[in-house]
């Protein structure tokens, strides 16, 4: 279709009477115009980012018939603009030549006494008048309205009415008789344009019409003139109204202008809210642009190039923001990435001890991690969240199971603190011993117990094992040792970075022994002499009891290796389990 418009302009050029198709040329390249804007829209409409791209800038693909129709315009232009400085010579010529044409006309109706000899010179300038083109608009009326006074001045100062038939006179009259009608029924023409048309038509008919009877000359010209002048009057309010409605809506455009160059020159926080918030103002600033209304020809397309060039300007500094963003989330993608891949890993392992705090710290690290660009957020949060409640859903319907089962143990060891409060003491202390550790070691046995009563069983079941030790005056360290396993027993309930947390506060404990051990023993060598074998003495004791609490370190030690070990084979156990 514009191919088409575009061939119809370049024939139309190739005619060489510019001013008979210039209308044409205008109207064709309206219609090329609107074509074009509409190919944006659609291409606009359909667009979206190209897979890999980096950008995100919608670019208008022009068609090459475009850019011939801008070189065609570019000629027509140039070629109007050589035809227009043409006409304005010509009409500057053609003023000189009236001009000539009405000091000979003037100078004949004063100087001439001939009748005959005036007519020759009358009718020469009329019949020229009319063959010489139009002049300059600015003295368009001034020359035209010379030329008719000094032609009634003409038939009227040199008697020509004389040799007129009186017939002519009332022909002329009856003519203006009929345009003052013609006057008087353009009132009831509602549009001001078709009475403008109307007025200007009749007006030159008058004009042209030629002399009548002087009785009512005047009184005809001045019946009809104070009906033409309202008119003309009128279209020159109604055209002063329409500049200062377009001086208005100049003013609200550059204050629309002056709103957006403050928004332009705002510095905006370095966040997707804030650009977005910045973004309204201009589209609401561009919404109020498009209610101002025509400026008029001169003004309207300064200022809306102005207009234009600042919201170019605006979102230019957007799209460099958020290309800086692009940079800057890439390293925070590839964060989320690898938070998505340890997720992954996580949720196949089903040793909920270890993996849930594991996967609770994933959740906590991703909140760290800084903003992916909100499409590619949403989409990874959407595979994490997946990962993420995949994993507690399974966990949940496996401890739910769990919950039974240590409600039933929990039932169980109350039952068996029941029966070690029951159990009578005999005077055989070494099957007394036994029985306790058959409680002890049926304890263990059980299994795990709802945490919530974890502490209160566990005090009732060490109380009721230190009333038979009491009763039997068990060694300290044996007793010692005993409660020990009670303690190990709640950590390995707990989780296995309470069994190390355990085991490096007894090393610690350890290395401080030792140190002081060795430290005794340089310090022994130094006390001699009298009343030395005392202090030896003492700090042999000291030496004995820290090499005492050693065994018994290394013995709780093994027994926390031993926990652990029995504790991973468990677990591991439960894991191949699962997996049938």
């Amino acid at each position: 279709m514009r191919s088409e418009i575009l061939e119809r302009i370049q024939t139309l050029l190739g005619q060489e009477d510019l001013e008979s198709i210039r209308a044409d040329v205008r109207s064709a390249m309206e219609e090329f115009r609107s074509l074009t804007q509409e190919e944006v829209r659609k291409q606009r409409e359909a667009w979206t980012p190209a897979e890999g791209s980096t950008s995100e800038v919608f670019e208008y693909v022009a068609a090459p018939e475009e850019a011939l129709f801008e070189e065609t315009i570019s000629q027509f232009k140039n070629r109007e603009k050589e035809w227009r400085k043409q006409v304005a010579e010509e009409q500057r010529a053609n003023l000189e030549t009236k001009l000539a044409m009405l000091e000979r006309l003037r100078h004949t109706i004063q100087e001439e006494e001939k009748i005959g000899a005036a007519f020759v010179v009358f009718n020469e300038v009329r019949e020229a008048w009319s063959k010489v083109g139009e002049v300059p608009g600015d003295r368009h009326k001034e020359v035209h309205d010379h030329y008719y006074r000094l032609q009634d001045e003409f038939f009227y100062n040199i008697n020509i009415y004389k040799e007129l038939k009186e017939h002519d006179l009332k022909v002329n009259q009856k003519k203006k008789e009929d345009l003052i009608e013609k006057a008087k029924a353009m009132t009831a023409v509602e549009s001001l344009k078709e009475r403008q048309k109307e007025a200007r038509l009749i007006q030159k008919q008058w004009l042209d019409i030629g002399p009548s009877p002087r009785e009512n000359y005047k009184e005809m010209a001045d019946e009809f003139f104070g009906m033409i002048r309202p008119v003309f009057d009128e279209v020159k309010e109604h055209y002063q109204q329409v500049k200062a409605t377009f001086l208005g809506h100049a003013e609200k455009k550059t204050a629309l202008i002056e709103q957006l160059r403050a928004v332009v020159a705002e510095e905006v926080a370095a966040s997707h809210d804030a650009w977005q918030a910045a973004t309204s103002k201009v589209i609401a600033l561009q919404q109020g642009w498009k209610t101002t209304g025509f400026a008029g020809k001169d003004q309207n397309e300064v200022l809306w190039g102005q207009f234009r060039e600042l919201a170019d300007v605006f979102f230019a500094k957007k799209q460099l923001f958020y290309d800086d963003q692009k940079e800057s989330t890439k390293a925070f993608k590839e964060k989320k990435l690898a938070l998505l891949e340890k997720a992954q890993e996580l949720a196949k392992n089903t040793n909920w001890k270890e993996t849930a705090p594991q996967m609770m710290d994933l959740q906590k690290e991703w909140k760290e991690v800084g903003a992916c660009s909100p499409r590619e957020e949403q989409k990874l949060w959407g595979k994490f969240r997946k990962i993420q409640d995949g994993f507690f859903k399974a966990r949940k319907s496996e401890m739910a199971g769990r919950i039974e089962e240590e409600k039933k143990n929990l039932a169980e060891k109350k039952a068996l603190i029941d029966e070690i409060k029951a159990y009578p003491l005999t005077e055989k202390r070494k099957d007394d011993l036994a029985a306790l550790k058959s409680f002890s070691e049926r304890w263990k046995a059980i299994g795990f117990i709802p945490r919530n009563s974890l502490d209160a069983i566990m005090n009732a079941y060490r109380t009721a094992m230190d009333v038979h030790y009491d009763g039997l005056s068990a060694q300290k360290s044996e007793r010692a040792m005993e409660t020990y396993k009670q303690r190990i027993d709640h950590l390995v309930s707990s989780d296995t970075q309470s069994i190390r947390r355990e085991q490096r506060i007894l090393r610690e404990k350890m290395d401080r022994i030792k140190t002081r051990v060795n430290k005794t023993e340089e310090n022994i060598e130094r006390f001699t002499g009298k009343g030395a074998e005392s202090i030896r003495a003492q700090y042999a004791k000291s030496m004995e009891d820290d090499r005492k609490e050693m065994e018994d370190i290394r013995a709780k030690l093994t027994m926390l290796r031993n926990a652990a070990k029995k504790a991973e084979e468990e677990s591991n156990s439960d894991s191949a389990g699962d997996g049938e």
